[in-house]
């Protein structure tokens, strides 16, 4: 019987869930991870639970913060320093990974080069500590016309590290997505936070 594949994720506030992303029985590492999800919004109607239904996943940990940047490296909090913590304390290691970053860095002014060099430190952890893991790098949304120029450059950078990282590595493309129309002004709980809508569009889009 073939065994069931884990899903590990990498994210801020759009992929925490609260006793998911914090859960102290999959990692010590994750026990302070702050959180923007929880009841009454289910957990079955994030994307990333939606993507563990549709190909049959257990989840292996959620290393989600809310509020946290990629880049920072040195940083405790910042993606780019929780990448190897993925596994569970259990020595349990993630068959499939998604990366969901880059919104608070684009946000607050990150400059792209820092970002740049960040992701594609990112993905070298996940090469040397999750060999056998393919890898889902979720790009940043057309959400605002304000930071579209910024959101190019920042998904250009995303690209050209997934592009370096070779196989075993691919994009969910929400910006060039056809799902995504009107998406961060319609589907959203604040502007910033997908509702359950948004989580479907986010969870297609993985998916396909």
């Amino acid at each position: 019987m073939e065994r069931v594949k884990r899903l590990s994720i990498l994210g801020d506030s759009v992929s925490t869930y609260m006793g998911a992303s914090n859960d102290e029985g999959a990692s010590e590492s994750t026990i302070i991870n702050p959180y923007f999800y929880r009841p009454p919004f289910p957990l079955s109607g994030t994307y990333w639970h939606r993507v563990m239904e549709h190909f049959g996943l257990l989840l292996c940990v959620n290393n989600s913060y809310s509020g946290g940047n990629l880049s920072g490296w040195g940083d405790p909090i910042s993606g780019v320093s929780r990448a190897d913590k993925l596994a569970r304390d259990d020595g349990t290691l993630p068959d499939l990974i998604i990366l969901f970053m880059g919104l608070n860095d684009l946000g607050r002014g990150v400059d792209v080069g820092v970002f740049a060099a960040d992701y594609r430190k990112t993905l070298a952890v996940f090469r040397e500590r999750y060999p056998r893991a393919r890898v889902v790098c979720v790009n940043m949304p057309d959400r605002d016309p304000v930071l579209y120029e910024r959101t190019v450059l920042f998904n250009r950078a995303i690209g050209d590290a997934v592009k370096e990282a070779g196989d075993g590595y691919c994009i969910a493309d929400l910006f060039a997505s056809r799902l995504k129309d009107d998406f961060y002004y319609m589907n959203t709980l604040d502007g910033l936070h997908p509702d359950e809508d948004g989580m479907r569009i986010i969870a297609e889009v993985v998916i396909e």
